[in-house]
Parts: structure tokens; C-alpha cells; sequence
């Protein structure tokens, strides 16, 4: 490793690549994501913040002051938080974008997040494992 990311928002696609000795990537997988409602998932570069990830996180609902505790079943994030950190100008001022499960797995491949990338349970487990805090990219591309 590391592993990075491109997630092609008009496909709802994740590709998960290494770099070569060269710099070239080599592609490794392919998973479908939900992305934020309303285009809101931010085009461009970030990395994962280091010391960010978490197994079994608590959330709180930035627009409403819901909390979810970890194993409530109704937390939206599901089991794995991936948090991310904006690395160019179309990104660096933003926070609280991350990598994460999902309780409505039918929210995969449309905008119902509030602007993080969703995946599956299964799929988010093995993306955290691939991801490494400040080493893993992820480019969010149109």
C-alpha cells in the first residue's frame, strides 16, 4: 500500500488502485456508492485524516442535534467511519466529509447522504482496512 480511491460521482463508483514503483496506478476493485443529496459530495482531493478511523462510531446529526451512540442499530453511518481531509482548493476549507457504511443499503448508487460517500457494510469493511490515514487519496471526480 497505500491504497487510494476515485469515486466517479456520475457512475456511483468507488475504484480502489495502487500506485506502481512507476506512479502509475494499478487497479485493484470497483465498489458502488451513495453520495450526498443534491450534488452535495465536494469534487475534488482528499486524504484520509490520520488517527480518523473508526470502528463502531457514534454520529451526530449536524442539522438536526440527533445523536446515534455506537451499536444503535439507527445510526446512519452503520459500523466504519472514514473521516477525510480536503487537500485542494475545492476542498480544504470543507469538514465533517467522510467514508462510510450505511443502514438503507438501497441508498447505494443515489444522493441521500449529507454530502459523505456511502457504501455497503460489506464493501466499507474492506475499504477500511485498504485506507491508511495520512498516506490513502481519494479523488472524488464529475
Amino acid at each position: 500500500g497505500p491504497f487510494h480511491a476515485r469515486v466517479i460521482k456520475s457512475q456511483y463508483l468507488m475504484d480502489v488502485y495502487l500506485n506502481g514503483p512507476d506512479g502509475s496506478p494499478t487497479y485493484i476493485t470497483t465498489f458502488p456508492v451513495g453520495l450526498g443529496e443534491d450534488d452535495s459530495t465536494p469534487v475534488g482531493k482528499w486524504v484520509v485524516t490520520p488517527g480518523s478511523k473508526t470502528f463502531n462510531p457514534s454520529w451526530r446529526n449536524a442539522h438536526t442535534g440527533e445523536y446515534f451512540a455506537p451499536d444503535d442499530p439507527k445510526n446512519p453511518v452503520g459500523k466504519y467511519w472514514i473521516a477525510l481531509s480536503g487537500v485542494d482548493a475545492n476542498t480544504a476549507n470543507k469538514q465533517s466529509y467522510g467514508i462510510h457504511g450505511t443502514i438503507d443499503p438501497d441508498s447505494i448508487g443515489k444522493q441521500r447522504s449529507m454530502g459523505c460517500i456511502r457504501l455497503r457494510n460489506e464493501d466499507v469493511a474492506l475499504v477500511f482496512k485498504m485506507l491508511e490515514g495520512g498516506e490513502s487519496t481519494v479523488l472524488v471526480m464529475p
